[in-house]
């Protein structure tokens, strides 16, 4: 089969998967979708309502590819975030609308006031853990004006939390690296039973977005591992040691997916890492999709989503190893969209659409297959080596959507950088 085939085979399958997967009440057709019992003026009456608005709490590429997925179902769409300074805030999608954090009482008050502003419960869709943890929490009090789509909270604290999602994961019987879990110095020497490499990391992934621990440590003995957990437990105070996962960047694959309020899956793509900033460990910074594979991560994810009883969008990494050419489960991301969200809707599944109309009880409108096969880079900072016909999109610049590109290139990478030079604050 020629580049050309595979490229066209490679598009039809990314539908395939978000389709044969889908619902029974989340198919393809019009949105909304008129009950054959009703009359010619109640349709025209519901025509006639305003569409219910999307609430985006975040500001990120994340949240800028979400705001640009949700506009294809024509809705308004509300931004929060704590500055104007970011990305989303700019994209001619949706309005931005200023909160004071994104978790404690402050958004809480802040989502409280929206709610009962708009007084239609729109759908709220999360881009950041502390915004998860936070909404879980408080979820009895912000339901009655938001409709929300989160798994328990007992999963979500177990999903959030990188020691009780290993110990759920083996439990389970899937397939992660071996790890020890540390709480105290004493502990350490626990870790006589793994064999080096190590990848040292803090069990809160909050502690990290707030600066306070390292995201990650890779640790080539024994005694570098026991050092750098040292350190970290300073300010982590919970901490996992696991066995390192041999392979480059593009031996890094992920499912993203979104499920109904019964469980049932709504989309599911999957997808594959070409470069990650840091390499190995850091954030997406060019991902294609991975049909290639994709049955070989769809069994392990529909799995995982069944035993732990998964509700609304979410997301699992895996890596291979490339000495053994096994697959392990490396981290779930829960309650949110990911941060290369966007690919799966540039391939023909559109996750946070499909959750909204499902949220809203309405079927998903029919979207044209893509035109080719896509590859997502988080900015024109990064490259890697696509396969032929594959064309790739910035995650800051589109025709139709170009000021946040010109917040970003021009203000973050330009413009701010020179003023701190100039000024002499650090970066």
């Amino acid at each position: 089969m020629d580049a050309n085939a595979r490229s066209s085979t490679t598009s039809a399958r990314h539908v395939v998967i978000s389709a044969r997967l889908r619902g029974p009440d989340i198919v393809e057709g019009a949105i909304p979708s008129a009950d054959s019992t009703r009359t010619a003026a109640d349709a025209s009456a519901q025509h006639l309502q305003p569409p219910v608005p999307a609430v985006v709490v975040g500001g990120s590429l994340n949240a800028l590819g979400v705001v640009r997925s949700l506009s294809h179902g024509g809705m308004p769409i509300y931004a929060l975030e704590t500055t104007r300074v970011c990305a989303a805030s700019w994209s001619r999608y949706c309005s931005y609308l200023p909160i004071p954090a994104y978790e404690g009482s402050g958004f809480v008050d802040a989502l409280l006031t929206l709610g009962a502003r708009l007084a239609c419960r729109p759908v709220l869709i999360l881009t950041s853990d502390p915004s998860v943890n936070c909404v879980s929490e408080h979820r009895k009090e912000l339901e009655p004006l938001y409709r929300i789509s989160l798994p328990a909270p007992e999963v979500v604290q177990s999903l959030a939390d990188k020691i009780l999602f290993q110990r759920l994961a083996e439990r389970e019987g899937f397939a992660v690296p071996r790890s020890v879990c540390v709480a105290d110095a004493k502990d350490l020497a626990q870790l006589d039973g793994l064999t080096p490499p190590l990848i040292v990391k803090p069990a809160d992934k909050t502690l990290v977005l707030s600066g306070v621990a390292e995201r990650a440590v890779y640790a080539t003995s024994l005694a570098e591992a026991r050092r750098a957990g040292a350190r970290m437990l300073d300010n982590a105070h919970r901490i996992i040691f696991q066995e390192w996962v041999d392979g480059p960047d593009t031996d890094i694959l992920f499912t993203l997916f979104s499920c109904d309020d019964n469980g049932e899956v709504l989309g599911l793509f999957p997808g594959r890492k070409l470069v990650c900033v840091p390499p190995a460990m850091g954030n997406t910074a060019v991902c294609v999709a991975a049909p290639e594979v994709a049955d070989e991560l769809m069994a392990p994810t529909l799995e995982f989503i069944r035993r732990v009883g998964y509700r609304g969008l979410g997301s699992m990494e895996f890596k291979r190893d490339r000495r053994t050419g096994r697959l392990f489960m490396i981290e779930p991301t829960v309650g949110r969209t990911d941060w290369q969200e966007e690919i799966a809707t540039l391939c023909g599944v559109n996750l946070p659409l499909m959750t909204y109309c499902s949220a809203l009880g309405q079927r998903l409108p029919a979207a044209e297959p893509p035109a080719g096969s896509f590859a997502w880079r988080s900015s024109i900072g990064f490259w890697a080596p696509l396969p032929h016909g594959v064309r790739a999109f910035d995650g800051y610049f589109r025709w139709s959507d170009p000021l946040p590109a010109l917040y970003y290139y021009g203000y973050e990478r330009i413009a701010r950088r020179l003023w701190r030079k100039v000024m002499g604050k650090p970066r």
